[in-house]
């Protein structure tokens, strides 16, 4: 029997026998006065003894501090969106998402940052949507015992508590270094949830690009890369090419990457972004030696080589699209928002963290191409390109996404080119120059997936 949708008002009494009391309008009770109904919160399963209360009003129920314990059904859910049929009471969904909270011991709440406040935008939204939600760190999991000590949201204050593992775990974690310090429990959480848990992980360059080459149509956007072998390969590979990019096989935010131009009297200038946002500069004679200044970077991380192509500028600035794909509650993908990234005076990469500016994709574009049938053509060819990029992830994967960030180039003659896809890309709650809209919508999309994917599961 499918579970209805309900919001249910619980209240508590104090019993050490677990116990439900109903409200008779509810009518999954039958006729008789007691009777045993299965009562699930996330991943938490208890059978309790029902009986009807007339004093309760529509849609309410009370169940006893013991039933409540058994359950780890906490004060932050006395509006309770619940499932209901004649023998089964499903509260939630239960939606976590899984992140780096810090809690702050004096203030009793959890530290303050941007990345709070995206967490915070998230359980709104999830909460707008019909679901109960809360953010956790991979530390925080017990597997074995099936419990979680995560953050609740109450009227704007966090409360940390101990709840049942979540129907679905939406991956906010932005931290390489904790999930690889947490790397056995990492894998043990993403086995056991399968689908249930989206965008766990993070992507290898190497690993997207062999991906994306698979599918025939998307492989002629993609610029030649080589993954970073030997010295002598590395030397090749900029020699024959008037301007090449080093990337960090697992870098983010553009930080680290390093671009060669090879002059005319064969010398080599190169520029590398420093996590300071500065830029470090240098020139060399020869591909060999400006490549002995790398030397040691290229022994310690793993780096891939990718040709530079005669891109686009806007005011003479590099500028690239960022298009922000997520699937909805229909579990089918949508393009969220797309817009262009033109980057600060002096640098070569567009990232905004770095200084970058947000503008609309017409504006960029006006300033691209001269002529309306181009821009109209490289618009449609970014809107395409962007489906078929995820098309072809998944399909390269075997994997299943909820959100992808996917940035593109254009070069001078107006054909699109795939630069960089991003599993985890970054949102803020509000807006300055773009659509505050779509600036929602980009943290509603998520919540309803996750919940689509609960009740999917449900069923």
């Amino acid at each position: 029997m499918e579970l209805e949708q309900r919001q249910l008002r619980v209240s508590t009494f104090k019993s050490a026998k677990p116990l439900l009391r109903l409200s008779p309008s509810t009518g999954y009770l039958a006729a008789a006065p007691f009777r045993s109904i299965e009562c699930v919160h996330g991943g938490r399963r208890v059978t309790l003894e029902a009986v009807i209360d007339e004093a309760l009003p529509r849609n309410a129920l009370s169940m006893s501090s013991k039933a409540a314990e058994q359950l780890r059904l906490t004060e932050y859910t006395w509006q309770m969106p619940a499932g209901v049929t004649q023998g089964r009471i499903q509260f939630g969904p239960l939606i976590g998402i899984l992140s780096n909270p810090r809690w702050d011991k004096e203030a009793r709440t959890l530290r303050k940052s941007s990345q709070t406040e995206v967490l915070q935008r998230l359980v709104e939204a999830g909460r707008e949507h019909g679901a109960v939600c809360f953010v956790f760190g991979i530390h925080s999991v017990n597997l074995k015992a099936g419990t979680i000590t995560g953050y609740v949201l109450n009227d704007g204050v966090w409360h940390r508590r101990q709840l049942p593992l979540p129907d679905v775990i939406y991956d906010q974690l932005h931290s390489r270094k904790l999930e690889q310090d947490a790397k056995e429990l990492r894998e043990a959480l993403s086995k056991r949830y399968g689908s249930r848990i989206f965008n766990d992980g993070f992507f290898d360059k190497w690993q997207v690009y062999e991906w994306l080459r698979e599918d025939r149509q998307v492989r002629q956007h993609l610029p030649q890369t080589r993954q970073h072998t030997s010295m002598s390969s590395a030397e090749a590979f900029l020699s024959s090419h008037s301007v090449t990019f080093l990337k960090p096989l697992h870098g983010s935010l553009g930080l680290g990457i390093a671009r060669f131009v090879r002059q005319r009297d064969g010398s080599y200038t190169y520029e590398v972004k420093r996590k300071t946002s500065a830029i470090v500069r240098g020139k060399a004679a020869s591909a060999k030696k400006v490549l002995s200044v790398f030397r040691t970077r290229l022994k310690h991380r793993p780096y891939i080589w990718q040709e530079g192509l005669p891109l686009a500028t806007y005011h003479h600035r590099p500028v690239d699209f960022r298009i922000l794909m997520q699937r909805d509650e229909t579990g089918e993908w949508k393009r969220t928002k797309m817009f262009a990234r033109v980057a600060r005076i002096g640098d070569f990469t567009s990232n905004l963290s770095g200084g970058g500016d947000a503008m609309p994709v017409d504006q960029a574009l006006a300033e691209c191409l001269p002529k309306v049938e181009q821009r109209n053509r490289a618009k449609a060819q970014i809107r395409r390109l962007s489906r078929q990029v995820v098309d072809a992830l998944e399909q390269g994967s075997g994997r299943t996404f909820g959100e992808l960030g996917i940035d593109l180039g254009l070069d001078t003659s107006g054909k699109v080119w795939i630069i960089e896809v991003n599993s985890k890309p970054r949102k803020t709650p509000t807006t300055e120059k773009g659509r505050q809209d779509l600036v929602d919508l980009s943290f509603e999309r998520p919540m309803r997936y996750a919940i689509y994917l609960a009740t999917k599961a449900a069923k």
